[in-house]
């Protein structure tokens, strides 16, 4: 949503005694229409809590008149404006490729500059990673201190950024998130700490991998169970997990925590790392799931992970530009990375990186500014000072940084909220039923203290689940980046036979569409979701769609 339009709408009057902002001397009968959802907007509440439902997407309000639904509903998103500025300004690659939805499926991923401090808008990346394998915790550490200035400079801009204290972190930068994991499982004391406890409602590969190293040293993993259908965590059961290892004198492990659901949404106490730590337990806190400066929330700022796993990329919108992962080690716990190298069960899992800028040879691809003659401002990456220090704009985090945690937070919580009440408002034709909706939540739906993931599952006018991959594969034709999930470790209450609760464990993976807001996602990204998910309202398109993909499989 462009700045001018956010302009034009704060400056609306939402008490019924203002036009729309949209009615002019002639009017279309199209502009009729939308004038009359307006006021219908302008007159009460948002049209999606006085349980609207549509039944066709032709039924859909405009963009114009969804959007002021999304303000009448959450009007502190009108704050956020700032956002919808830097995106036009800074990252005008989302804006070229503005047939692409904007989401964030793979964790933080933060940019570390904007898309205007490329080359004149070109391939060239602005900085390269060079591999080198290690073979113990002690040669990692040691690896971490041989910085370059870049790397130096790089580090701790990260390190601010990720409100961690420089002096009691190791950063070590990986290939991606999932080198970080599998480093980390090779290298902890296993034989000395031979527990891990993993926390995930959903599957996630890095996760899975660092479960298989520990399996191959002897060790038995356990994870937390969740509840249906809200994905919460089933409290009695981890806590015994975790306070198990306090009966055994030098027996604790590790607990990986992520804080939120990458999948669902779903949040998690600040507390369960307290009583980690409370119990000897290792902690390593995964901030895949975590939006842009929540590392400054309360809890965090209060308690320090003994590692922490984060990544980064180049810039964002840039699928195939470079990206890195980070393994943060407290160094007052650095001692727990002294696995045994006869116990590495692979040493190409111990591979790192360093940074170090592009085109160094004569500084002026990063000492030098370079202009980009089509935009109104100089791509600066480094420059140098007088006193010949070395400044580098990371501007990507300076970015995060200008927004800061509550317009990022109170951006995200609107965008996320409203769209889960827009998917729940899709009802087939014809159907009184409530079991008749087009999209079932899977997870939590309206909580405001939520992450800004949603899981969902479609369902056909008979009732039947549309597959998931069928979901993704379709929205991939529209540019638009939903993805099939599993989630997993979900238990429910049902009956026995005499009618008392009974819980009972889902041991099947259940598949699920996944929708992952990001820092610069705006309502017109969250709108054609929506309109995109409604078409399954139309029978013949999913029974066509349905054919032809049994039709493609046939044929492979």
């Amino acid at each position: 949503m462009s700045s001018h339009f956010l302009q034009e709408a704060s400056e609306a009057c939402f008490n019924g005694c203002c036009s729309s902002p949209f009615t002019t001397q002639s009017v279309t009968k199209k502009q009729e229409e939308e004038d009359h959802e307006f006021s219908l907007i302008t007159t009460g509440a948002s049209f999606l809590t006085r349980d609207v439902k549509f039944t066709s997407q032709e039924s859909l309000p405009s963009l114009h008149t969804s959007f002021y639904d999304l303000i009448t509903a959450f009007p502190d998103y009108l704050q956020t404006s700032q956002a919808d500025h830097l995106r036009t300004t800074e990252y005008q690659n989302l804006s070229y490729s503005s047939s692409h939805v904007l989401l964030n499926h793979t964790g933080q991923q933060q940019p570390l500059f904007s898309y205007s401090q490329s080359i004149s808008g070109s391939d060239q990346s602005l900085f390269t990673l060079s591999r080198k394998q290690v073979s113990s915790g002690e040669e990692l550490l040691s690896f971490a201190t041989e910085e370059s200035r870049f790397q130096t400079r790089m580090r701790r801009r990260i390190t601010r950024f990720m409100n961690l204290e420089e002096s009691e972190y190791h950063m070590i930068l990986t290939q991606d998130r999932f080198s970080a994991f599998k480093i980390l499982a090779e290298l902890y004391c296993f034989k000395t700490c031979p527990n891990l406890l993993t926390v995930y409602n959903y599957e996630d590969e890095a996760v899975e991998e660092m479960i298989r190293i520990s399996e191959r040293k002897g060790v038995k993993p356990k994870t937390a169970e969740f509840s249906w259908p809200s994905t919460e965590i089933v409290s009695e059961k981890l806590k015994r997990n975790i306070a198990r290892s306090k009966r055994r004198r030098d027996k604790r492990g590790i607990f990986v925590f992520p804080l939120q659901s990458l999948v669902t949404g779903a949040s998690y106490s600040y507390s369960w790392m307290s009583l980690a730590h409370e119990n000897e337990w290792h902690v390593l806190l995964d901030t895949s799931a975590l939006s842009s400066k929540d590392m400054e929330t309360l809890g965090l700022s209060l308690f320090r992970p003994d590692f922490l796993i984060c990544s980064f990329t180049e810039v964002l919108g840039q699928d195939d530009g470079p990206g890195f992962g980070c393994l943060f080690v407290k160094k007052s716990s650095s001692q727990a990375l002294s696995e045994a190298p006869e116990h590495i069960t692979n040493p190409a899992n111990l591979t790192v990186v360093k940074a170090e800028p592009a085109c160094e040879n004569d500084g002026n691809a990063l000492g030098e500014s370079s202009v980009d003659h089509e935009e109104d401002h100089t791509d600066i990456v480094e420059v140098e000072e007088e006193d010949d220090k070395t400044i580098i704009e990371f501007r990507g985090l300076d970015h995060a940084d200008s927004l800061g945690l509550v317009l990022i937070s109170r951006r995200l919580k609107s965008l996320t909220l409203w769209l889960v009440r827009a998917l729940t408002s899709l009802k087939h034709p014809g159907s009184h039923q409530p079991e008749m909706h087009l999209v079932k939540i899977c997870g939590p739906k309206t909580r405001p203290k939520r992450g800004p993931s949603i899981s969902f599952n479609v369902f056909d006018w008979q009732g039947e689940k549309v597959d998931p991959l069928l979901v993704e594969r379709l929205a991939e034709r529209e540019k638009i980046g939903l993805r099939c999930a599993y989630l997993q470790k979900i238990s429910r209450i049902g009956k026995d036979k005499k009618g008392s609760d009974e819980k009972q464990n889902l041991s099947l993976r259940v598949a699920v569409v996944c929708v992952r807001l990001g820092f610069m996602t705006n309502f017109d990204d969250v709108f054609r979701i929506w309109g995109f998910v409604s078409r399954f309202l139309d029978a013949d398109f999913v029974e066509k769609e349905k054919w032809r993909k049994k039709a493609l499989e046939k044929n492979k």
